[in-house]
């Protein structure tokens, strides 16, 4: 079993893990349904991520603050089943 697979399945896992969270919290309010999404933005203080808007190339930049603003479980699972897709590349 490779590396990449190891971590693909823990990033992929914790993934689910976070949409289980999510779907839990979303329900525990009585009368009301609330899906509320974590991002790297929640997570990390906006000090830390000022470093985006240096960068010099525009369309590099919108990238990186598109992947900062979406929703964490989905972040976590394409990451996770990329480095699934490079495992199976890579595997011998």
């Amino acid at each position: 079993m490779s590396k990449f697979y190891i971590i693909g399945g823990l990033l992929c896992l914790g993934g689910l893990v976070m949409v289980g969270f999510q779907a839990i919290s979303s329900i525990m309010k009585p009368g009301e349904i609330v899906w509320k999404s974590l991002s790297i933005t929640g997570v990390v203080d906006a000090e830390h991520l000022k470093w985006i808007d240096s960068i010099s190339w525009y369309s590099i930049q919108k990238i990186m603050k598109y992947i900062v603003t979406m929703p964490l479980y989905i972040l976590l699972l394409c990451v996770g089943g990329l480095s699934f897709a490079v495992g199976g590349i890579f595997d011998k």
